[in-house]
């Protein structure tokens, strides 16, 4: 009985050494798994901070594309609206040009006219004999005479004058008596101002006016 008591009581023994060898061994591997299940919790904590600032980047970079596409689409819409005023201003500039041609082309057309005028003059018919019509523009000299005596105003000083018959740039019945006349014909006509000429010593007066056709222009 002894020798049986002895060996339980080593068994015993050796159980309780070997549950306080756990013992010893789970307390030095439970700071080592807190120590681990602290870093696994920093760790964790560290990759869920990246990612959430991964996604608030993401986010970030999401909403500047999408500025981007605004600014962009702006841009586009600027630009179209400047390529539209540019067809404004190409346009306008076209009409520019249009109204400058014109302007070009009224003037030639009016140096072409004061050239045709001035060759109407250089054309001068000066032919003795050649009868003047109405509708003829004639080169005159005239002098006005008063009870005899010539008046101030009335006269060319030789200077010649232009004058298209029937045109009634003149006093009433000056042109009408100058047709049928010739050229280098000087004759006299008798005509009467108006009551309302303006001049004092004129109003309702019966005149006299020597006449000279220089030439007609044909």
């Amino acid at each position: 009985m002894k020798k049986e008591n002895r060996k339980m009581a080593q068994e015993r023994r050796a159980h309780e050494r070997e549950a306080e060898a756990r013992k010893q061994k789970a307390k030095k591997v439970i700071p080592i798994m807190i120590v681990v299940g602290v870093i696994a919790v920093v760790v964790i904590g560290i990759i869920a901070t990246s990612g959430l600032l991964d996604g608030r980047k993401s986010d970030g970079s999401s909403v500047s594309s999408s500025s981007g596409d605004i600014v962009t689409t702006i841009n586009t819409d600027s630009t179209g609206n400047a390529n539209s005023n540019g067809g404004t201003a190409d346009s306008s500039a076209a009409a520019s040009q249009d109204t400058a041609s014109q302007s070009t082309a009224s003037a030639s057309d009016a140096s072409a006219s004061s050239s045709s005028s001035s060759s109407s003059k250089e054309s001068l018919n000066t032919t003795a004999g050649t009868v003047v019509q109405k509708g003829d523009t004639v080169n005159i000299d005239y002098t006005g005479y008063l009870n005899g005596e010539a008046f101030d105003g009335g006269s060319t000083n030789g200077a010649g004058t232009d004058l298209t018959l029937g045109s009634g740039t003149y006093i009433d019945g000056f042109e009408d008596q100058v047709e049928g006349h010739k050229v280098g014909e000087t004759f006299d006509i008798n005509v009467t101002f108006p009551e309302n000429y303006g001049v004092s010593d004129l109003n309702g007066q019966e005149v006299t006016f020597t006449v000279t056709i220089n030439g007609v222009y044909q």
